[in-house]
């Protein structure tokens, strides 16, 4: 059985759709699905994460949202060090 795939967000503001079915609860975040849109799925490597360059989680607009490397990203966020540009 499954559900119909549905829009929910994070406490911090972050919107995903969550979809169950045959067993599996899977979940992608709509920053994530934007960029692909946008650049395609070549534009984003499977271990890169898509950054919010203004702090606001649910502000996805293409002109917002960059593609980083984890620990670059991490590193931004923990020491506000600058991000390189999309792969």
């Amino acid at each position: 059985m499954s559900d119909a795939p549905s829009l929910q967000s994070t406490g911090e503001g972050y919107e995903y759709v969550r979809c169950r079915a045959n067993g599996a609860d899977d979940t992608v975040y709509i920053h994530r699905l934007l960029y692909v849109a946008e650049h395609g799925f070549d534009a984003l490597p499977a271990h890169y994460e898509v950054h919010h360059r203004q702090s606001v989680p649910w502000l996805n607009v293409p002109g917002n949202l960059v593609a980083v490397e984890p620990e670059a990203h991490s590193r931004h966020h923990l020491h506000d060090d600058s991000l390189a540009s999309s792969p």
